[in-house]
């Protein structure tokens, strides 16, 4: 063989080899030829990569079918050689009480949220997000992770949840990915009319700034009772608020000392917590003479003012709760947000207890 053809015969080797690892490269770091769709259907291709980034290969790790409108996959991009970060999301409808978001540990910290300011019900943090489905869905949709399908019982709600179980999401695409997401499951149900179709505002917290003893939250007169703090231990130190009064609204208080004890206050319009739903939990009582129940299991109050029921409630941090706090604080306390507070919401005087 002439070295000539030994040269032509070389090259055109390496220009197939590098036309696979260009192959190679764009399969492993592009979404090119790959899923368009995720999640049974709910996710396109482009949601799912404002959530979860451009830099790699969005595949599937589980779905679990969808002979069912309930919903439940996991999703992830990976890459080679960009060095970019892994990401994973899960996707789930969940059935939870309607305050859930206020109320449990597993969403942390929920004056770090970002509510929905307008369009569906909702809030997004850079590591989770909910939405609320539908009343008209109730009997329709429910749950089928971890274990089995359940549909919501009395007290109960519907919410499409979003876990990021690796990386960060970018909140506006996580709330624009969840609002879609739950479009298309309540519309595969038939129960879509009473979901919202706008892009959802959201409201981003504020940074933490020092406490006003005389003005904790930002809310006049609101005052925490001198018994709730612990010289030395949990003292007034810093909070963050996000939201804004008349609409949904949290507050978390860092209080100082060797405690590290925190906690919040929250605050939310009935439509926002599903009220009619929510109160038929039997812990709500109602308080004598007035428009008002309250649940100390829980330690929230829904007033009634202006002709529409409001939410507010407490919770603390474990590492409060070991502090022993002393009898009664627990009741002073709610009943000096709920006196500050109501004022924003234009809601009557009233006596928790």
């Amino acid at each position: 063989m002439s070295s000539r053809k030994r040269n032509a015969g070389i090259a055109v080797t390496g220009v197939t080899v590098l036309a696979a690892c260009a192959g190679l490269f764009f399969w492993w770091n592009t979404n090119l030829l790959g899923e368009t769709e995720f999640c049974e259907g709910v996710v396109d291709s482009a949601d799912m990569g404002a959530v979860l980034g451009t830099q790699g290969r969005l595949s599937t790790v589980w779905s679990t079918g969808s002979e069912v409108p309930e919903v439940a996959c996991r999703v992830n991009r990976s890459s080679k050689f960009l060095g970019a970060e892994a990401m994973e999301v899960t996707l789930t409808t969940a059935v939870r009480k309607p305050d859930f978001q206020f109320q449990t540990h597993v969403w942390k910290n929920p004056s770090a949220m970002s509510y929905f300011s307008k369009g569906s019900t909702g809030a997004v943090s850079d590591e989770r997000g909910w939405v609320l489905l539908p009343d008209s869905c109730r009997d329709k949709i429910g749950t089928i992770y971890p274990a089995r399908r359940q549909l919501p019982e009395a007290g109960e709600v519907t919410v499409v949840e979003a876990v990021m179980n690796q990386g960060t999401a970018d909140r506006s695409a996580l709330a624009k990915m969840l609002v879609r997401a739950a479009q298309r499951i309540a519309g595969d149900a038939g129960c879509g009319a009473g979901a919202s179709t706008d892009v959802p505002g959201i409201q981003n917290p504020s940074g933490l700034s020092t406490t006003d003893a005389a003005a904790v939250c930002r809310l006049p007169g609101f005052k925490l009772p001198q018994n709730a703090l612990v010289e030395g231990e949990a003292t007034v130190g810093k909070e963050q608020a996000t939201g804004s009064m008349p609409g949904t609204w949290s507050c978390g208080l860092e209080l100082s000392g060797s405690a590290d004890a925190k906690i919040w206050f929250s605050a939310a319009p009935g439509e926002h917590v599903a009220d009619e739903v929510l109160l038929r939990d039997d812990g709500f009582k109602d308080i004598p003479g007035s428009e008002a129940k309250v649940d100390w299991s829980r330690n929230a109050a829904v007033l009634t003012c202006d002709n529409k029921n409001v939410y507010f409630s407490m919770r603390w941090s474990d590492e409060y709760y070991d502090l022993d706090p002393a009898d009664g604080v627990t009741r002073a306390m709610l009943q000096s947000f709920v006196d500050a507070a109501g004022k924003q919401y234009r809601c009557p005087p009233v006596a928790l207890s």
